[in-house]
């Protein structure tokens, strides 16, 4: 599994970043800024009409790139790729990669035959990726993330060129929209892609594809705050965690890691219950959405034991739940268990964390 590059922020792109808005649950505060140290990843919430738009993108890229190969596709406008406020300079100071420009009229096709043999960052229009792509300059396997931004910036055009790429890059590449118009939109839904209609949500179908998963027993714990992966993760001591801050491409390769060798997964985001796709065992921890989850689970084929452990829930969304997941989905081995939750609803409520640890360690044997 590659592993992601150490980096350091400097304390004033931390401030940066929270001054331009980093799109994260919650709202980025200064008691924040200690979480964007420890994110791989994240999606840059900027107004792109604005300049300061590309002097920003260095330090993300910087904690983007992984030790091993890898390329970064940016997709822009030419006027930004043209941008004074974007200094080679400035880049330089985050990261050692190789980087390329190339838009529509510059770069010959020779000079961008060194795409093809490992450049790490390109720079680049969708219609002259398009064109890359058909004539084999890149090698799309070592594509790891396409960056681009709302949709309002592009033409209907390069919307249908977008979604073309989309369909000639690897499974495990990471789509990330940035743009102030889908602030609110991707902080609801980060597994989004781009397309029109803003209000209709698209599943990264990687985590869809039923043969993608073998039958190694597994377990996921979804929570709901940063602190409690942590928690989790140490008492559980568990290895496979995937949080909130992590992209798509991240969650593909531990999801990959995690399908070999089955175990524990911890899970913080909403959004990643697609993860729970025939897996064995599902834990719900302390989480506010049981209604939203417990809908997507009702139309989901293949969740075979579903557990939900949540302090909150009352006793009429307990018994919703007892409806919602049938009695015959559960085996031998966690009949008993199942049994006690539907006689005796209030038992979630007085379970503390210790005691929902040792329920965990029964299922996870």
């Amino acid at each position: 599994m590659k592993k992601f590059i150490k980096y350091k922020w400097p304390d004033e792109v931390i401030h940066a970043l929270g001054d331009m808005g980093m799109i994260a649950p919650g709202i980025i505060q200064k008691k924040s800024y200690r979480l964007i140290e420890k994110s791989q990843s994240f999606i840059l919430n900027v107004d792109s009409s604005k300049d300061r738009l590309l002097s920003i993108i260095p330090p993300l890229l910087a904690s983007m790139i992984h030790e091993e190969k890898t390329q970064i596709i940016l997709l822009g406008h030419k006027e930004e790729l043209l941008s004074s406020s974007f200094d080679m300079k400035e880049y330089n100071k985050y990261t050692q990669y190789r980087f390329v420009t190339s838009y529509p009229g510059t770069n010959t096709f020779e000079e961008c035959q060194t795409i093809y043999k490992g450049i790490d960052i390109l720079f680049t229009t969708p219609s002259k990726l398009l064109e890359y792509m058909r004539r084999q300059v890149i090698d799309t396997n070592f594509v790891s993330y396409l960056i681009y931004q709302d949709s309002h910036s592009f033409s209907s055009e390069e919307i249908r060129e977008i979604k073309e790429i989309k369909k000639h890059l690897p499974l495990d590449c990471s789509s990330i929209l940035y743009g102030l118009h889908h602030h609110e939109f991707l902080k609801k839904n980060i597994h989004t892609t781009l397309h029109v209609d803003s209000s209709k949500v698209v599943c990264t179908h990687f985590l869809c594809h039923d043969d993608y998963f073998n039958t190694e027993k597994k377990q996921i714990i979804f929570v709901e705050s940063y602190e409690d992966i942590l928690y989790y993760a140490e008492k559980l001591n568990v290895n496979f965690v995937i949080h909130q801050f992590m992209n798509h491409a991240s969650q593909y390769r531990i999801m990959h890691e995690f399908n070999k060798k089955g175990g524990l997964l911890i899970v913080s985001d909403i959004a990643s219950r697609y993860l729970s796709l025939h897996c064995d065992t599902v834990i719900h921890l302390g989480t506010t959405h049981i209604d939203q989850y417990m809908s997507h689970l009702s139309h989901v084929l293949g969740v075979k034991h579903s557990y939900i452990y949540d302090t909150h829930i009352t006793k009429k969304q307990l018994e919703g739940v007892v409806i919602t997941i049938s009695k015959e989905d559960y085996d031998t081995k966690h009949h008993l268990l199942y049994e006690t939750i539907t006689k005796n609803p209030d038992m979630l409520q007085t379970l503390q964390t210790d005691q929902l640890i040792t329920i965990i360690h029964h299922l996870a044997r």
